[in-house]
């Protein structure tokens, strides 16, 4: 991920490291992890991962899957081993040789699996490469907080822009910290745009000390098949560090983007 810095938001945009591409054609798929160093690995829609039980059994290997994407983190270097993938949209499995070593020579960029299909591309007209999703993320972010931080007279929604009605309103659950206790989370309101959907979030200190926000921490929990129905792909944010309850700046202004309505994304997040 990285980190941009847009006027007084911040922004946190998914998946912009450049990703190394490899095609299953009957082969398993050499994937190599660096011992403490997390690698996203990338397939064609939600997917079911088999893991060998003996690595999550010893805690050499931390296994999560969300959305599209599986999440993999070695604590412990081990020799390669057959991880088995279900693709849930076509049945197809997809074989990959997983091995962690120690040291840095582990790539750590996000790695997809694409499926050879020679015969679709010979027949598949040309076309323009399609639009990045992110960029219309950081559109939408930096529409969604002229419309929270600018005063009432300028809060118009730009052309193609909707209100969208949300049930919700504590997304807690949805930061995984150890001082998730320290800070109340409330859903402001949500936008959509272009097939978007774009959330603001209020963080308030709830605590008489300053407290850090980790926005990596803030994600909707992953089902045990396959991930959820969407996830965050950009988030924005005034501020990460929040004052003391009731002093000036206690609060921060948060704006999450996703592929679905915030309520869908979100709905497994408490559970």
């Amino acid at each position: 991920m990285k980190r941009i810095v847009w006027g007084a938001v911040c922004l946190l945009v998914a998946s912009t490291v450049r990703a190394e591409t490899v095609e299953w054609e009957r082969t398993p798929i050499p994937v190599t992890l660096g011992v403490g160093v997390e690698r996203q690995v990338r397939f064609e829609g939600p997917a079911t991962v088999g893991v060998p039980a003996e690595l999550l059994e010893r805690g050499a290997l931390r296994a999560e899957f969300a959305n599209d994407t599986a999440y993999w983190l070695a604590t412990e270097p081990f020799a390669p081993r057959r991880f088995r993938v279900r693709l849930e949209r076509t049945g197809e499995f997809v074989l990959l040789d997983v091995e962690a070593v120690a040291g840095a020579g582990a790539s750590s960029d996000p790695l997809e699996v694409r499926i050879a299909r020679p015969e679709a591309d010979a027949i598949a007209p040309s076309r323009a490469p399609a639009a990045d999703p992110r960029d219309g993320a950081v559109a939408l972010i930096r529409d969604a907080a002229r419309l929270d931080l600018a005063p009432p007279r300028l809060g118009v929604l730009p052309a193609g822009t909707v209100a969208v009605e949300t049930a919700r309103t504590d997304a807690g659950a949805l930061y995984r910290h150890p001082d998730r206790a320290r800070i109340r989370w409330s859903v402001v309101g949500q936008l959509g745009r272009g097939g978007l959907f774009v959330t603001t979030l209020e963080a308030a200190n709830r605590s008489p000390e300053p407290v850090e926000i980790d926005v990596r921490r803030l994600r909707p929990q992953p089902t045990p098949h396959g991930g959820t129905t969407g996830g965050f792909l950009a988030i924005g944010w005034t501020r990460a560090t929040l004052a003391p309850a009731g002093a000036p700046g206690f609060t921060a202004r948060l704006w999450v983007v996703t592929r679905a309505p915030f309520d869908r994304v979100v709905a497994g997040a408490a559970r």
